[in-house]
């Protein structure tokens, strides 16, 4: 979870705080802190990066979920379980991303046809606020100082959408969907609230994967499965 997104989520509940009466605050509160409902089972996230940066060069090694083509082309299947040990791998990477992760309380990807849903559930008192920005850090206090509540609470934010590889990159479309709780909005919504172009946020959201040998340029959703496409090198 990059610094970005934790500011943008918080944003939302500022905006339900000052949203003028108990009700509106109450119906605010009551979306934007609700969990997803795999967080009952999740597994302890610590435990997700564990030899998944190396996943893809396993399973290249042993063949498994692995078709070959012509001229170096690869295909390898993916479960959900595997392409969210590779999310999390992959932001792991990043000190300022990794902080983030360990404070962690559940990381799940989850694939729903041709969408994929992945997010974080994280309580504020773990979150490393010193790492973020000062902007950032003014935006923690101002929504605990709005709802003091906020200090014990498990918040879950996540990212909907139906992504496409890019020189690498996962990129999500135009219909991508942040989330806070049960909160769903758009990109264009959400850089509104920032204050900063769609361009802007739309950077933070995409996300590199790890090459392991190879050149991904394809990816697509299949019975539950993410298939990534490239050239073995």
């Amino acid at each position: 979870m990059k610094a970005k997104q934790v500011v943008i989520l918080l944003l939302f509940l500022i905006f339900g705080a000052i949203a003028g009466t108990a009700a509106a605050i109450a119906f605010y509160w009551n979306r934007a802190t609700a969990l997803p409902t795999w967080y009952a089972s999740a597994e302890d996230p610590s435990l997700l990066g564990a030899g998944a940066e190396n996943l893809l060069q396993a399973k290249l090694a042993s063949g498994d979920g692995v078709r070959y083509g012509e001229n170096n082309q690869v295909e390898i299947t993916l479960s959900e379980a595997e392409l969210n040990q590779v999310i999390v791998a992959e932001l792991a990477r990043s000190p300022e991303t990794s902080r983030f992760l360990q404070a962690a309380q559940g990381i799940n990807t989850t694939i729903d046809g041709d969408r994929i849903n992945g997010g974080v559930v994280f309580n504020m008192r773990d979150l490393p606020t010193q790492d973020l920005p000062p902007d950032g850090q003014r935006v923690v206090q101002q929504a605990v100082n709005n709802l003091p509540m906020l200090r014990e609470r498990d918040i879950y934010v996540g990212v909907e959408g139906s992504p496409r590889l890019e020189n690498g990159r996962l990129v999500f479309d135009e219909d991508t969907r942040i989330r806070l709780g049960n909160m769903r909005l758009t990109v264009p919504e959400v850089a509104r609230l920032l204050g900063i172009s769609p361009a802007q946020l739309q950077e933070q959201i995409d996300l590199a994967l790890p090459q392991a040998g190879l050149v991904l340029d394809g990816i697509e959703f299949v019975d539950g499965n993410a298939i990534l496409r490239g050239v073995a090198q």
